[in-house]
């Protein structure tokens, strides 16, 4: 009888944390509306040789962080030359505010292959 209600509690509280995070909300989520704060913080990780999300909106002034959460460099590179990370060893981190409206797709100069892009509104 102990064992059948450890189970039952076990079962219990797996669902509780399965739900809880079902139900949370992530600003790195490419298909949410851009922050009202425009001290926002985003964020965008690299991992498995990619960027995740590979689209961010988000608003003008807010800021958003990369994370290199892969096992190899990585650099944030923009397209047209408005930024540029320099080499982020693992674990390393870039943060950079933007100021200005537009489309700013970027990549890493180290795997091309690694693009994204942050829409400014």
């Amino acid at each position: 009888m102990k064992k059948l209600m450890l189970l039952a509690l076990a079962v219990l509280v797996g669902a509780v944390v399965l739900t809880a995070g079902c139900t949370s909300s992530s600003n790195t989520n490419p298909s949410s509306s851009p922050q009202a704060n425009t001290g926002g913080q985003n964020t965008v990780t690299m991992k498995g040789l990619a960027f995740n999300p590979t689209a961010l909106t988000i608003a003008k002034g807010a800021t958003v962080t990369w994370t290199n959460d892969d096992s190899t460099t990585h650099t944030v590179t923009s397209d047209t030359g408005a930024f540029d990370s320099g080499n982020l060893s693992p674990g390393a981190t870039y943060t950079r505010q933007f100021n200005d409206t537009g489309t700013f797709p970027y990549h890493c100069t180290i795997h091309p292959f690694m693009k994204a892009t942050i829409t400014v509104q």
